[in-house]
């Protein structure tokens, strides 16, 4: 990861103390012998540059718009501001600037810098703030405490449990915002994915607390539920089916296995047979169609994910809604649709920078962390009269977002970028691939009218996760 630092007072050297090798600095600052002294000694400094920092010309040539961070950190706010305001305006993602002034502090959070006021500022804060700038840690500098402020993932394991579950010997939940307001939790509240926690602990418990959080137990699929569910299609090769769920059963510790089947079979509970040691396994005829069963029963909550093979709705059918996505937005879990390319061992993620997209890679991550797998993602670049907007400045922004997506995951991404029809080009890349993990956010289709993440799903060669929700 590259950051830009502009000042190189005493908090940019406790800064550079806890970066590690893999961030690349580049320092400006007036004063000549502090730049040496610091190049000298931080191997992680790799450009020091002798100017003002607050000029739009000496920010130009340091390359202000290749850098993931910019972090403003002089001892004079109106430098600063400068700073922010002008990387604000070159689209730089995150800033971060000392306020001296508490009296300033509004002005950098008008453009989007995130003020660290420096009666309370420590350079362990702004580290934290590197590892993963999504969670907010201040240092008290009274006394020995840390306050923390972090968002509730549809992973944790805390969802759903009380507030006295967050209460470590290190830390204590004090706080709840919840839709924009605050409120002081009893041990009885339930914890709800999207509130804030407002925590505080002792002096670097932070690594500690989100192990405790985030680390525990696997995200994927029971940060969905706790069940996976199998559709046993008349027409699939029920054998081969039951062998790639049982791999991904296996591998992601699922607590059960439900089958779906038109009609008692023999051979399908011999084929379970040699796995009910290892997952609990239930049997479920339907009364009709299994296809006509599936939206109901994947609409309950207890299920991870829903396997099924593939399949295709009759044409005119098909018409109206795009088959795989349509049942993917009518479940409360991802679909799974399986062409036996187990074991996973490459995955691939279509990436578009959309919200579902980011859903779908998180995903895939959490995947590769329990199979051991290696994850790609393909960037797919259209002609600029389909996107409307210019091709290499959307392609930009799109990487840039992976770069930090692979900085917060901590893991690290095979970036493959492609121009042309974005179905063409994935389906192509899929055949190098053992599974495919898409985010879906549209539903519906126009009559007559593609539907890309349809067409992906069903034309690709490899097993396809579907991510909707």
């Amino acid at each position: 990861m590259k950051v830009l630092i502009c000042g190189a007072g005493k908090v940019t050297r406790h800064l550079l103390a806890r970066l590690g090798e893999r961030w690349q600095v580049t320092l400006i600052d007036k004063s000549e012998d502090k730049l040496q002294d610091l190049i000298t000694k931080f191997e992680n400094v790799q450009k020091v540059i002798t100017a003002d920092g607050s000029s739009p010309v000496t920010l130009d040539d340091a390359g202000l718009a290749d850098f993931d961070y910019v972090l403003a950190l002089t001892e004079n706010d109106k430098v600063n501001l400068a700073i922010c305001e002008y990387a604000g305006s070159q689209e730089v993602s995150h800033l971060l600037a000392l306020v001296n002034e508490e009296e300033n502090k509004e002005r950098f959070q008008e453009i989007g810098a995130r003020p660290v006021l420096g009666s309370t500022l420590s350079a362990k804060s702004i580290h934290h703030y590197l590892q993963d700038p999504r969670i907010n840690l201040m240092s008290l500098s009274l006394g020995q405490a840390e306050i923390m402020e972090m968002d509730v993932s549809d992973h944790f394991q805390v969802i759903g449990k009380g507030a006295s579950s967050l209460t470590g010997e290190d830390w204590r939940l004090v706080a709840i915002l919840r839709q924009n307001l605050m409120f002081f939790p009893k041990p009885e509240t339930v914890i709800e994915m999207g509130d804030r926690l407002v925590i505080v602990g002792q002096p670097d418990s932070f690594k500690t607390l989100c192990m405790y959080l985030e680390c525990g137990v696997p995200h994927f699929p029971l940060g969905y539920g706790p069940d996976l569910l199998l559709a046993l299609l008349p027409e699939s090769n029920h054998e081969e089916l039951i062998k790639e769920t049982m791999h991904l059963a296996q591998n992601t510790k699922v607590k059960s296995l439900t089958a779906l089947c038109s009609k008692e079979d023999g051979d399908i509970e011999q084929a379970f047979g040699t796995w009910t040691q290892t997952t609990d396994i239930k049997m479920v005829t339907v009364k009709n169609e299994v296809e006509d069963s599936l939206e109901e029963i994947g609409s309950q909550e207890n299920y991870g994910v829903m396997v099924v093979p593939p399949f295709e709705a009759s044409f005119f059918v098909s018409l109206a809604k795009p088959t795989l996505i349509s049942l993917a937005h009518s479940i409360s879990c991802p679909l799974l649709v399986a062409r036996q390319s187990h074991p996973y061992e490459r995955i691939l993620v279509p990436f578009n920078a959309t919200s579902k997209a980011e859903l779908a890679l998180g995903v895939a991550v959490d995947l590769a962390r329990q199979f051991g797998a290696e994850v790609a993602v393909a960037v797919v670049e259209e002609p600029e009269f389909i996107r409307g907007v210019e091709e290499e400045k959307w392609t930009e922004t799109v990487l840039k977002r992976v770069r930090e997506l692979a900085h917060i995951y901590k893991f690290e991404f095979e970036v493959i970028i492609k121009k042309g029809n974005p179905v063409k080009e994935v389906v192509a890349l899929a055949q190098d691939f053992n599974l495919m993990v898409m985010g879906s956010t549209t539903r519906e289709k126009g009559l007559f009218s593609p539907h890309v993440g349809e067409h992906m799903a069903q034309d690709v060669p490899c097993s396809v996760l579907i991510i909707a929700k």
